[in-house]
């Protein structure tokens, strides 16, 4: 089965066999070769298939690799997270470690008992769930409760927050907000 393909009739075809491209073959062991006689539509090879995108069998870490991967990086911080500008994640997640929100997070991020986790969602970061954490920056979008229980929530003057706010300190530089805000009283020391 053939494809053809537009070409413009001031491209000459005797100009692109020196840097073919990849619909551009010239002639190879598959019988393909190019219509010389009518300068305006070029055939191409349509449905071969391609080979396969994952190996058979996924690599795995050294023990020594593994084990430094568990407890934090090489210089004894904890794991960081990032949703990058571009990526949809659907799911929870538990961190243990700073999480920063670029692309679009359908889910709860939470985190781990026993560690203390700071969560930014950047500009261009979209958060449909709830999120948990000491330290909660927003810049971008989030529609659900952010709760920092004592801790500490910033929403900047980008940011659009839709739900509740638990926070036992928090800091509003012109964000829409159109959220129930709940303080959490920290508890008072000494007597």
């Amino acid at each position: 089965m053939k494809a053809h393909r537009y070409q413009h009739p001031d491209r000459h075809l005797e100009q692109d066999m020196g840097t073919p491209d990849m619909n551009d073959q010239g002639s190879t062991d598959n019988g393909y070769a190019p219509d010389f006689a009518n300068p305006t539509t070029l055939e191409v090879d349509v449905g071969r298939s391609m080979p396969p995108s994952q190996a058979a069998t996924l690599p795995t870490l050294h023990t020594e690799v593994q084990a430094l991967a568990n407890t934090g990086d090489h210089d004894g911080s904890t794991t960081r997270s990032l949703v990058a500008e571009g990526m949809h994640f659907v799911g929870n997640a538990l961190l243990r470690g700073p999480c920063s929100v670029a692309g679009l997070v359908e889910g709860n991020l939470t985190q781990a008992d026993g560690v203390v986790v700071s969560v930014v969602v950047t500009e261009t970061g979209h958060v449909k769930g709830d999120i948990t954490a000491q330290k909660i920056s927003v810049m971008g979008r989030t529609e659900g409760i952010l709760d920092s229980g004592q801790g500490e929530v910033a929403l900047h003057d980008t940011a659009s927050v839709h739900g509740l706010v638990r926070y036992g300190r928090i800091q509003v530089n012109g964000a829409d907000l159109n959220a129930t805000l709940e303080r959490v009283a920290i508890p008072k020391t000494g007597a």
